[in-house]
């Protein structure tokens, strides 16, 4: 009986269906690569020995123990100072440049050359911090001769006035203090009107005052604040 009902069913044309081979397209031929028809492609190889960089190049070598290290030092210290000590004894040994110009020099000590070099404008001045002296009034270190105070309690900054500060704020000039024995600073006489002087006294500074005190006829500031206090006074 199931023979007879395999028989049946393979008598069945379309019950299982025969796959019949398909054409398949035919595949495309390869292209072959291009090659380089200039010359043969060289081998990469290593470069020769003598162009190679050294064994652990750029690496720092520290052969030097320590010991030897600190005895090396050591002694250079005390070449240094047995240098240093030579110098010493002959005279030769560099000391630090000063300003030439001292706080408490003589008439006498006045050379023409300081005279000279006595500022005039303020573009005569020349700055330096390191060789300069410093304007009381203005405060600017420039090298040109600054006034020397003859009170024996001043010194230093105090009784230093350039030249177009001493002029234009107080009508006196530099080479005419400086010959003088006799001469002492503004600030000695109570009469200094810079901007340190006048607040250590509870005052404002008075600032580019010159062209104001020229305008209203006066030579210098001094005279012009001068005129300001006496008129308040008379007011009073």
């Amino acid at each position: 009986q199931l023979a007879q009902l395999l028989a049946e069913l393979n008598s069945i044309p379309d019950l299982f269906p025969v796959k019949t081979p398909t054409s398949t397209p035919s595949k495309q031929k390869k292209i072959p690569r291009r090659t380089f028809s200039e010359g043969q492609i060289a081998r990469r190889m290593n470069p020769t020995r003598n162009a190679r960089p050294p064994e652990k190049f750029a690496l720092e070598k520290f052969t030097v123990s320590t010991v030897k290290f600190a005895e090396r030092f050591c002694s250079y210290r005390q070449q240094n100072l047995l240098k240093r000590f030579h110098m010493g004894d002959c005279g030769v040994r560099k000391r630090r440049r000063s300003s030439k110009y001292s706080s408490h020099r003589r008439v006498e000590d006045i050379t023409e050359e300081d005279l000279d070099n006595i500022a005039i404008t303020v573009k005569d001045k020349i700055y330096d911090k390191v060789l300069g002296s410093t304007c009381h009034q203005c405060r600017q270190k420039t090298i040109d001769t600054k006034t020397i105070c003859r009170n024996q309690g001043c010194g230093g900054v105090r009784g230093q006035f350039c030249g177009p500060c001493l002029r234009n704020r107080y009508g006196e000039d530099v080479k005419s203090a400086l010959l003088d024995p006799a001469w002492i600073c503004p600030p000695c006489r109570g009469v200094c009107n810079c901007s340190y002087c006048r607040r250590q006294d509870g005052r404002c500074a008075t600032g580019m005052l010159i062209h104001l005190a020229k305008f209203y006829g006066y030579n210098n500031v001094k005279e012009y604040l001068e005129s300001l206090q006496k008129q308040l006074v008379d007011d009073n």
